[in-house]
């Protein structure tokens, strides 16, 4: 049962301290000693928030930029019997906070490697103050087994453009190197989430026309499939969908989507435009920079595209796009409007974070002024679905209205991103050495090994099962938000920290609710309770009996070994 406390004083008062970190105080900013530090991805980032400001007391998400920026996300009220928790004023720890910075996969998983918080900037507006150390890190990427070998033996980990260089053990670190990290900090620990869709994300809005009283007529795509939430709905097939992320379609007045959509023109009928003359050009916008939102949508088009359109550049899943369709790049401090210098149908304008990505995709620009009477825009993009209506609702995340298409999944039924779907195609994958509920059993090994942190996740290939889903009912594009952290910690309140919240977030309610949890109603699902029961078990509790658990430094097992320093 949660522990509730009311606690206004102590929200006041950590809701004025983070105040300051934004404004850019002079004056570093304390932290407490149960304190933890991390972040990365960016499709889990507001959720993560939200789920830490539940347990711990709330403070701001942090998104890396110069200066990084800062946002208070709205408290979740869980309405459920006894099981109810309103996060305005219910916690279950007052006395420590969670920080997260909303950055890229890649360099959630370099910070982890490195053990290194300038990796992740600064996280003040005055760009005075870095994180004081590093314990975990979220990302979609997938550490595979090659980077849990450099975790153990050295070597160059690289995300992206980005890498880290890990001396061997016994070696000794060279300026710009790093100390191996099992050596100082255990076996790396390694296990999704959540379930996250990827969706494709538009704005309904294609043209806005100033009229000669100063107002604005706005024109709207012809959807014939539209969702009674008008949080989108155009069809999209996956061979029009790899055309269009190849850059083969570059118009929305293309026969394939006027075929999706009933066969009719995605015109506006109030668009005095000629029928025949109607042209919107359709420009792709994808993340420039390594992360694990790109890995989930590459290893996708990667799997199905070379099988239906020739041309396909996608050979494999990846943290960044292909080199063959990377375009220029979007500057985020800079209005949307007019577009990027350089920008080209069929290649990505490239941007840095998915709250930058959603940003250019917005149809934000007013005709007049300094813009002319008349504005055409017509982005697509990939995106979390708590960026896009209906989850960014709850999220908060942004005020676009982006919508997102409902994609055919390989069954050849239409699907709309929801957690439900994305459960679909998760299907029955198992823990490793697990049974039908979670527990070990150290005699099924067909899902891999407990002790190994790769068999944890499903990998970056495109033969991996969540690259083409096969469930009738499953979302085609999907991945997992996977914990990436230590084994061994530095600080028994940090530890405390730890075990609490990866147990908050494996047993109580608000988090594992399939249809109101704060992961559900921003539209991504929570592990299965299998899953958790085997997560809990082996990192949190030792349920396991494999000694693979989180724990402080000098504890029986692993975290008593000499050398150990704890994260």
């Amino acid at each position: 049962m949660l522990r509730r406390k009311l606690l206004r004083q102590s929200i006041l008062t950590t809701a004025c301290l983070a105040a300051l970190t934004a404004a850019g105080s002079s004056a570093a900013q304390a932290f407490a000693p149960g304190d933890i530090f991390g972040g990365g991805a960016a499709i889990p980032a507001p959720d993560f928030r939200v789920k830490a400001d539940c347990y711990a007391l709330p403070t701001p998400l942090i998104t890396k930029g110069t200066p990084p920026t800062f946002q208070t996300l709205p408290p979740f009220n869980f309405v459920d019997g006894k099981n109810s928790q309103d996060c305005a004023v219910q916690h279950i720890v007052n006395d420590r906070t969670i920080y997260y910075m909303s950055a890229t996969s890649g360099i959630g998983i370099l910070a982890q490697f490195s053990h290194d918080p300038t990796k992740y900037g600064f996280i003040d507006a005055g760009q005075t103050q870095y994180f004081p150390s590093v314990q975990y890190g979220v990302s979609e990427t997938p550490l595979s087994a090659n980077d849990v070998g450099i975790w153990d033996n050295g070597g160059t980990e690289t995300q992206g453009s980005s890498s880290v260089v890990v001396v061997p053990p016994g070696g000794t670190a060279q300026a710009g190197q790093y100390p191996n990290p099992l050596e100082h900090y255990g076996q790396v620990t390694q296990f999704p989430l959540s379930i996250d869709p990827l969706v494709i994300a538009y704005n309904s809005t294609y043209k806005k026309v100033l009229n000669q009283d100063n107002s604005v007529t706005s024109y709207h795509f012809n959807i014939k499939f539209g969702r009674k939430d008008d949080s989108g709905g155009l069809r999209l097939d996956p061979t029009t969908y790899c055309k269009i992320f190849n850059g083969q379609i570059t118009n929305w007045n293309d026969p394939a989507l006027k075929a999706l959509n009933k066969g009719k023109s995605l015109e506006d009928p109030a668009d005095p435009t000629p029928a025949g003359s109607w042209s919107v050009p359709l420009q792709i916008v994808g993340r420039g920079d390594s992360a694990g939102a790109t890995l989930i949508f590459t290893r996708h088009l990667a799997a199905i595209c070379s099988t239906l359109i020739s041309g396909n550049q996608y050979a494999d899943g990846a943290s960044t796009l292909p080199s063959s369709l990377q375009g220029p790049t979007y500057n985020t401090s800079n209005p949307n409007y007019p577009p990027v210098a350089g920008e080209t149908l069929g290649k990505f304008t490239l941007v840095s974070g998915m709250p930058g990505t959603a940003q250019y995709t917005a149809f934000t620009a007013t005709p007049g002024g300094s813009n002319p009477s008349t504005i055409i825009l017509g982005r697509v993009t990939y995106l979390s679905p708590d960026y896009v209506l209906p989850g960014v609702i709850a999220s908060g995340d942004n005020t676009y209205n982006l919508n997102s298409a409902t994609l055919q999944n390989k069954s050849g039924k239409w699907i709309t991103p929801t957690p439900k779907a994305a459960l679909a195609s998760f299907g029955s994958l198992q823990p490793p050495q697990s049974d039908s509920k979670g527990h070990y059993d150290p005699s099924n090994t067909a899902s891999g090994l407990r002790t190994n942190p790769q068999d944890w996740v499903q990998p970056s290939s495109k033969t991996s099962v969540l690259a083409n889903p096969t469930a009738p009912t499953g979302y085609p594009i999907v991945g997992t938000a996977n914990w990436v952290g230590y084994t061994c910690y530095a600080s028994s309140q940090q530890t405390k920290t730890i075990l609490g919240v990866l147990k908050y977030g494996d047993v109580a309610k608000i988090n594992t609710d399939k249809d109101k949890s704060i992961l559900a109603v921003i539209g991504i699902s929570p592990m299965p309770k299998y899953w958790l029961t085997a997560i809990n078990e082996t990192f949190v509790t030792n349920g396991s009996g494999l000694g693979i658990n989180i724990n402080t430094k000098g504890a029986a097992g692993p975290c008593a070994a000499s050398g150990i320093t704890g994260g």
